[in-house]
């Protein structure tokens, strides 16, 4: 463990005598010491009324960036028309028949999968995700909180009439 407050520095002056101490101190490892480009005391930012001196930390810290990748949106699939697609591209390679040899399967098995990635690639939108994107959250989740607030606005516009209906059928909606 390392100090990185330097030494002499008080923290604290105390309100019955007035003399300076340091009570507070800041320790980090060896690895972290290298990341401290200010550690120090600014008594003139001290808040009336505190005994303790505000601490200033200056970190150089570096912020991995996330790799953004661009994908497939699935979810904004148009799955009529890319069936379609894939029943006119699939009508344009050979009919099933019974494979024999290892040399006729690898060959269908990659009609296949070009055949797939050909429709896939033309009908399956891209989508450049936002490295802050809650994955899990869906156009069916946003489409419900949409509701719910419109039903919260109809239940605040009739605030002063407790037996309103719109009271009742949006506490059903929010606790479902």
């Amino acid at each position: 463990m390392c100090q990185a407050l330097p030494k002499d520095k008080p923290t604290l002056q105390s309100t019955s005598s007035g003399n300076w101490t340091r009570p507070d101190n800041v320790f980090c490892s060896d690895n972290t010491l290298e990341s401290f480009i200010i550690c120090d005391t600014a008594p003139r930012l001290r808040a009336p009324k505190t005994d303790h001196v505000p601490i200033l930390i200056t970190l150089d810290l570096e912020i991995p960036q996330a790799t953004v990748t661009i994908s497939h949106n699935y979810r904004e699939t148009d799955w009529k028309a890319f069936s379609e697609l894939l029943k006119e591209r699939l009508a344009s390679i050979p009919p099933p028949v019974e494979l024999t040899t290892q040399e006729e399967f690898q060959t269908a098995a990659n009609r296949l999968a070009e055949t797939l990635d050909a429709v896939i690639e033309a009908k399956v939108p891209k989508s450049k995700p936002n490295l802050h994107a809650k994955r899990w959250w869906t156009r069916e989740i946003s489409q419900m909180m949409e509701r719910k607030h419109e039903l919260s606005d109809l239940s605040y516009k009739h605030r002063a009439l407790r037996d309103h209906p719109s009271h009742e059928e949006h506490r059903k909606y929010r606790n479902k």
